[in-house]
C-alpha cells in the first residue's frame, strides 16, 4: 500500500476510505495476509531506521528522509516503529520545508502513536512552521504535560 493510498483510506473526509481500511485489516484478520516480513527484512528495516536516526542527530535532514522511506515501505518494523518512523519523517519534511508531506505523515500517526508527548512535539514543530503559533503553543503545552522532560524548541 502506498502512502499517498493510506492517506487517502485514513482521511476523514473519505468515509469511504475508512470503510476501505477495515475491510482490509478484517480480510487480512480472517484469510490472513499474504505477506509476511522475514528476519531479513526486519532487520534491513531496523538497520535503515538506526541510520536515518543518527542522521537527524547530526542536523543531515535530507540524508535521513530516503533511510525513512526505504524503512516504512519495507513493512519491516513494528507497530510502535512504525509509528516512530513516521513521526521522525514528519520532522525530517517540516526541517527541510516540505510542511505537506509532514502534515500528512502526522495525519498517519495521529491515531496510534506509540508516544503522544512526541507527536505534540512534531505537531507544534509543523505548526509553527505553518504559522499557526496559538495552535503549535497549545501542541508544546500537550507535550510538556504529557511528558514534563520533553525539551520544547525555542
Amino acid at each position: 500500500m502506498s502512502t499517498d493510498f493510506a492517506m487517502l483510506a485514513i482521511d476523514r473526509k473519505a468515509p469511504w476510505g475508512i470503510l476501505l481500511l477495515g475491510c482490509l485489516i478484517l480480510g487480512c484478520l480472517v484469510l490472513g495476509c499474504e505477506k509476511t516480513v522475514s528476519e531479513m527484512e526486519t532487520r534491513s528495516s531496523q538497520v535503515s531506521l538506526d541510520q536515518a536516526i543518527a542522521f537527524v542527530d547530526g542536523g543531515s535532514y535530507s540524508s535521513a528522509l530516503p533511510l525513512l522511506d526505504a524503512s516504512i515501505a519495507s513493512g519491516g518494523l513494528s507497530a510502535d516503529q512504525y509509528a516512530d518512523a513516521l513521526l521522525l519523517r514528519a520532522s525530517c519534511y517540516t526541517e527541510s520545508g516540505d510542511l505537506e508531506k509532514a502534515e500528512a505523515d502526522l495525519n498517519l500517526v495521529e491515531q496510534g502513536a506509540p508516544n503522544p508527548a512526541k507527536f505534540q512535539l512534531t505537531k507544534g514543530v509543523l505548526l509553527t512552521k505553518q504559522g499557526k503559533k496559538s495552535e503549535a503553543a497549545a501542541a508544546f503545552k500537550l507535550a510538556k504535560q504529557l511528558d514534563p522532560t520533553i525539551k520544547i524548541p525555542k
